[in-house]
């Protein structure tokens, strides 16, 4: 049973990033690219998701500790 609620779980993150991967690439999350790139990051800091997801969805690194990203250009 507890094998299964984990697997749920697994399943609903998987479901909420793709999500906010769409929601992000629609803008629904700002003005623009880096408003919206501020509030997935105080999502990372709320812990609701975590710098890989905050890297699946944006295409940047999560810079923990101040409110800037690594652009994928400049990697």
């Amino acid at each position: 049973m507890f094998d299964t609620i984990l697997a749920s779980l697994s399943e609903f993150q998987k479901e909420m990033i793709q999500m906010y991967k769409d929601q992000y690439s629609w803008g629904w999350f700002g003005k623009d690219l880096e408003e919206s790139k501020l509030t997935l990051q105080g999502y990372v800091q709320m812990h609701a998701i975590s710098a890989e997801e905050y890297k699946e969805i944006t295409g940047d690194e999560y810079v923990a500790g101040n409110q800037t990203t690594v652009a994928n250009s400049q990697a």
